[in-house]
């Protein structure tokens, strides 16, 4: 598969969202060179277990096919020149690291087109670019699933009354869509010279798939939902505590997923939790320590969780470090901060006043554009006709014969 022969990407990338993007790239025939620190190989690497020495498990296979890897220290001065290096003749950089670590490393969006201004920046989060939370860490289990209304849709549908582990995957929904944006990226730089930059993200393209659940959420007379007590699968005393779900005073529910530095987010969810002790607490202190000690430290956080309501709990860990995430309606979509931020559901006219809709899940230089409207039934015939040179007379004989309508 070579549609893509002669386009070169750098990619910068971990884990699974963005990767899976430049796998695409790469599997239509794009040269993708994978990015990872000499210290630190991407994490999907290892994630089920490494397969042979300096090899990878299934995850990474997915997920990275068909690059080349390099190992480069960003953090030094000589390992970014090389990048800049390649950069220089790459089409395409792709990244998921947040912004922080970006600015940090020098390969944000000024630095990168410093050095090639024709290049198509390209970038994948876990709630877009823009709004309160842009920089926060997010992941397919809680941002795309969780948040974005897919488990509270799943629950609604299957009847179950604590929210399911995630069914489908939104990793390799979310890169496949981004990797289309880069495509559709390329194309205007070659018609027109521009290089947008490219945004992808998990709660987009959650709220584009789960759209058929959202759209209807709005209309008067939706359905409201009670949220009841409900009594955790088995699997929940055995999950890790910082990766697990857990119900609040309200009966809603709120999921934990702490990928990065497991002891620097548990020390800080702690403190948020004002529960420093927990902390210190030789049961917990460190990542082994809470897998066997799992079931102790997941009843006190239950009973923790439970005593302030979901919307509390919002205000109390939106400054935490580790990733987590609210299980949401489908209504509530709507007044997602990030939803509205970067402009995820926007208003189409109609005679009847409109409605809100989900856009597709890629931002162009930030922005995703005003969705326009479907068209009444046959309401363009004519006009596209006219258009392929047909005159007024061959439109009647058409219409007059059952042709057209």
């Amino acid at each position: 598969m070579n549609v893509l022969e002669g386009i070169k990407v750098v990619d910068v990338t971990a884990w699974a969202f963005v990767p899976s993007a430049g796998g695409v790239l790469a599997h239509w025939g794009a040269e993708v060179v994978k990015i990872e620190s000499p210290a630190a190989p991407d994490p999907m690497r290892l994630l089920g277990g490494t397969l042979e020495p300096g090899g990878a498990s299934w995850y990474f296979k997915h997920y990275s096919r068909g690059k080349r890897s390099i190992a480069v220290d960003l953090a030094s001065d000589e390992g970014r020149e090389v990048i800049y290096r390649l950069v220089a003749e790459a089409d395409v950089f792709l990244t998921s690291y947040l912004p922080a670590t970006r600015r940090k490393l020098k390969i944000d969006v000024d630095d990168i087109r410093a050095v090639n201004p024709r290049i198509i920046y390209a970038r994948g989060s876990g709630q877009g670019p823009q709004g309160p939370e842009a920089e926060r860490p997010g992941y397919d289990g809680i941002t795309w699933w969780c948040r974005g209304s897919l488990a509270q849709s799943t629950m609604d549908v299957s009847g179950a009354t604590w929210p399911t582990g995630m069914v489908g995957h939104g990793d390799g929904m979310s890169g496949m869509t981004l990797a289309g944006g880069v495509c559709a990226a390329l194309l205007q730089r070659e018609r027109t010279g521009e290089t947008p930059v490219v945004d992808g993200s998990l709660l987009g393209t959650a709220v584009w798939f789960n759209g058929p659940a959202i759209i209807p959420s709005q209309f008067p007379g939706a359905p409201e939902r009670t949220f009841a007590p409900a009594t955790p699968p088995a699997t929940h005393a055995l999950a890790p505590p910082n990766m697990n779900t857990y119900q609040t005073k309200d009966h809603r529910f709120l999921n934990l997923l702490f990928l990065g530095d497991a002891d620097r987010d548990w020390v800080d969810l702690c403190e948020h939790l004002q529960r420093p002790d927990l902390a210190t607490d030789p049961r917990f202190a460190h990542a082994p320590d809470r897998m066997a000690n799992g079931p102790a430290a997941t009843a006190i956080l239950d009973e923790i969780f439970a005593s302030k309501t979901l919307e509390e709990w919002k205000q109390v860990l939106v400054s935490a470090k580790g990733a987590w995430s609210p299980v949401q309606t489908p209504r509530e979509l709507y007044d997602d901060p990030q939803v509205v931020a970067n402009g995820f559901l926007r208003h189409v006219d109609y005679p009847d006043g409109g409605l809100k809709i989900p856009v597709p899940p890629i931002l162009f230089d930030e922005d995703a554009g005003d969705p326009p409207p479907a068209p009444d039934f046959a309401a363009h015939t004519d006009e596209v006709l006219r258009e392929i040179g047909f005159d007024e007379e061959a439109i009647a004989k058409l219409r007059a014969s059952g042709a057209v309508a």
